[in-house]
């Protein structure tokens, strides 16, 4: 299994990374942010083989690439085979209202959007809700024998671990740093410590360290070690374009 990073940035877009987005083989989306679909374009070269979207939830640092995306697989690639987005209850809600505010012609659409808000109707495609809100689902994706857990945004989570458990990749969002740790759980995010010790409890074997913020570009170093604190394996802090082949 392939997993590309697009996006990777903290709640703001910086210089070198975009808001969050990852895609699994050439295949699966999981997760929009704004840039997105330009990262696909320059990746794939067209828009054809993504055939699902996983979203963990409705902020605007993980959806707001959205519209640009389907636009774009609609007058650009003149799509014609069905797309399924799924996501928490509201997710067919959440991407219509923002289609319609861009006054999209969804009649003219030339493909149908299948929303889907039960992830385990998917093949090969776990999840489970955690701590945050909106609400955000967490997936897991099994490939090939392979076991790769993304958590979007979350505090703290019991359930979390369990989803996680024997992965081979855990990317888990570290959106504020160890010394931040009330502010981060106040905020239902994580910091690098957190992430390590869900990493540990769930005997991942490596763990990504996404959605990390800026003031730490050029001092990477610094969340890697406040992640070794809990967890004694691989640690990657993601970039975006950064591949890993688990």
């Amino acid at each position: 299994m392939r997993v590309t990073f697009l996006g990777t940035a903290g709640s703001m877009i910086t210089k070198t990374r975009t808001n969050l987005a990852i895609l699994v083989d050439e295949d699966l989306l999981i997760d929009c942010g704004e840039g997105t679909t330009q990262k696909l374009l320059s990746i794939l070269g067209g828009l054809t083989s993504i055939d699902n979207i996983l979203v963990s939830h409705g902020h605007a640092d993980h959806v707001m690439g959205l519209t640009s995306l389907l636009w774009a697989m609609w007058l650009t690639d003149r799509r014609t085979k069905d797309l399924t987005i799924t996501g928490p209850e509201y997710i067919e809600n959440l991407v219509t209202s923002l289609l319609r505010l861009g006054y999209t012609p969804l009649d003219k659409l030339t493909f149908k959007i299948n929303y889907n808000s039960d992830p385990n109707s998917l093949e090969h495609i776990g999840y489970r809700t955690t701590v945050h809100y909106p609400v955000n689902y967490a997936y897991l994706v099994e490939r090939m024998g392979k076991r790769v857990c993304y958590t979007g945004d979350t505090g703290p989570c019991r359930d979390l671990v369990d989803l996680a458990k024997n992965c081979d990749l855990l990317i888990h969002e570290a959106a504020f740093p160890d010394e931040l740790s009330d502010l981060a759980h106040m905020l239902n995010h994580s910091t690098p410590s957190d992430a390590g010790l869900v990493a540990s409890m769930a005997n991942a074997k490596i763990l990504a360290l996404f959605h990390w913020p800026s003031i730490f570009e050029g001092e990477e170093s610094i969340l890697i070690n406040q992640a070794r604190k809990t967890f004694g394996g691989e640690i990657v802090l993601a970039k975006d374009f950064d591949i890993l082949e688990v």
